[in-house]
């Protein structure tokens, strides 16, 4: 039987390998689109609370760095649009796993900025705007629990796996 702690760290050191091989052969129109369509409807309550309005007229750039993937995000029409490029007002990129490490809010998003992981570049009055949404954002609420414990197992690992402190493999 796998060690699921080797499991864990193994997905989170190469899991940005897999995830970028398969978004370059992934059209990006069909990324765009898909990830348009579940940034709704993770952000349907915002949406419709008008709080995301600060985005209107906006373009949010978004650089995942060890996946070689970017976007632009955009609100048109009361919905979020993820364009393939465009010229944007704020830029917010970091690596994959210190991604991970926001959205399960094991760092929050200054620790990351001070220690150079996370950089928001241009329009610093939207980049503080974007990080505050992000600092509310509880996925127990908005996602399966099973989900939710995978995230927070792989994010957990991260640290670790920074470390260079890699579980043996053990069957």
């Amino acid at each position: 039987m796998l060690n699921r702690k080797w499991v864990i760290q193994q997905v989170v050191a190469r899991g940005p390998l897999w995830v970028g091989a398969a978004l370059r052969y992934l059209p990006k129109p069909v990324s765009c689109f898909g990830l348009s369509q579940h940034l709704n409807g993770f952000f349907r309550r915002e949406l419709t609370a008008g709080e995301l309005d600060f985005l209107a007229s906006k373009t949010v750039k978004v650089e995942v760095a060890d996946l070689s993937y970017q976007f632009y995000l955009q609100l048109q029409q009361g919905r979020l649009n993820v364009l393939a490029d465009g010229a944007e007002d704020v830029l917010f990129r970091a690596n994959s796993q210190d991604l991970l490490q926001l959205i399960t809010q094991q760092a929050d998003p200054d620790t990351l900025f001070f220690r150079r992981k996370l950089a928001l570049l241009g329009d610093t009055e939207l980049a503080l705007a974007v990080k505050n949404l992000l600092d509310t954002i509880e996925l127990n609420e908005r996602l399966p629990k099973s989900l939710v414990s995978l995230l927070t197992q792989l994010a957990a690992a991260v640290p670790a796996m920074e470390q260079g402190q890699l579980a043996e493999k053990t069957v």
